[in-house]
């Protein structure tokens, strides 16, 4: 029996490299086409681009139609902020009954809460014959709505916006982690938060102002100056437009002074979009020397008189005005 050639065996070694070759070529296409044009790969460009900040590439990826809504949560540090944070947990591709679409489910843990996004891909082609295309299909942002009753601005992401009248409406990509909050030097609101998941999502967050403790101090000095000025007015048993007074029968000789014994405890809240101050309650006390006019005994006068009135209250920026109600 006559060996092998060395011919046949030469295209026997070349033809079954070949086949490895062309095994291994298919393999890596469809890695590449699995891995870097699959539908799962767009979402995770997607998600790269809002942790950048980068609001015009997720725009684009997602396919999405803006709302009638400001726009500062869609780019730069407002946008990178709303994913800061961000940890996926699963990327996983589903297939469903409708041809050429597969839904991306992504996990992902924001701001200490487990959630999950879905979106929707659809192939549309081919590029390079064989690696697939796929696009986001169209959808519409969700929206933030913003309100605070007292505030006609806050905080958003770290971005300062308007509350034209108290409120305002903010699109955002998701998932997102918005928050809302608000500081000045007489004002402050807690911070609100909340999360989108999903393109039918919406958020109301709500902001409670209430007063700093600067601005308690500025009105609590206010009220201090409006009464020690009532108390500097002497020789008077009724010092005028002051909450303070003292009637008797009997005759009064001056020198009659006014001390405060006790002042006011300032509390401020908001009410229908303004300020108001809780009535201001305190103590005075008259000192003199009276005499009985039935009598004609002299005595000493020495009496507290409790008292309360209230207060308007005005903030513009730094200045705060303060007008004594006296009933």
């Amino acid at each position: 029996m006559q060996g092998t050639s060395p011919v046949i065996k030469a295209v026997t070694i070349w033809l079954t490299a070949l086949m490895l070759t062309i095994a291994a070529a298919v393999v890596v296409i469809w890695l590449v086409n699995a891995k870097a044009y699959g539908p799962g790969k767009q979402v995770e460009n997607y998600l790269q681009a809002l942790q950048d900040g980068n609001g015009a590439q997720a725009l684009g990826l997602l396919n999405a139609e803006v709302p009638d809504a400001n726009a500062v949560l869609l780019d730069g540090d407002a946008l990178r902020n709303s994913t800061a944070g961000l940890e996926v947990l699963d990327l996983e591709e589903v297939e469903t009954a409708v041809d050429n679409r597969t839904d991306v489910v992504v996990s992902y843990r924001l701001d200490g809460a487990e959630e999950k996004s879905t979106f929707q891909l659809e192939k549309t082609g081919t590029s390079w014959v064989f690696f697939d295309q796929w696009v986001f299909r169209p959808t519409t942002l969700p929206a933030v709505r913003v309100n605070a009753a007292n505030q006609n601005e806050a905080e958003l992401n770290g971005a300062r916006v308007a509350l034209p009248e108290g409120t305002n409406t903010f699109a955002a990509f998701y998932p997102s982690r918005v928050a809302a909050s608000f500081t000045s030097g007489f004002f402050e609101a807690p911070e609100q938060t909340g999360v989108l998941a999903a393109p039918s999502g919406s958020l109301d967050l709500t902001l409670r102002s209430q007063a700093t403790p600067a601005l308690v101090e500025a009105v609590d000095a206010r009220v201090h100056e409006f009464l020690d000025s009532c108390a500097g007015e002497q020789n008077r048993l009724a010092p005028a437009g002051c909450p303070f007074y003292h009637l008797t029968n009997n005759r009064v000789e001056p020198p009659i002074t006014w001390e405060i014994t006790k002042y006011p405890t300032v509390e401020i809240s908001p009410a229908d979009g303004h300020w108001v101050l809780a009535p201001l309650q305190g103590s005075a006390r008259v000192t003199a020397t009276q005499t009985d006019l039935f009598s004609g005994v002299q005595s000493p006068l020495v009496e507290d008189k409790d008292f309360s009135f209230g207060a308007r209250l005005s903030v513009n920026g730094q200045d705060i005005s303060l007008t004594a109600v006296i009933e």
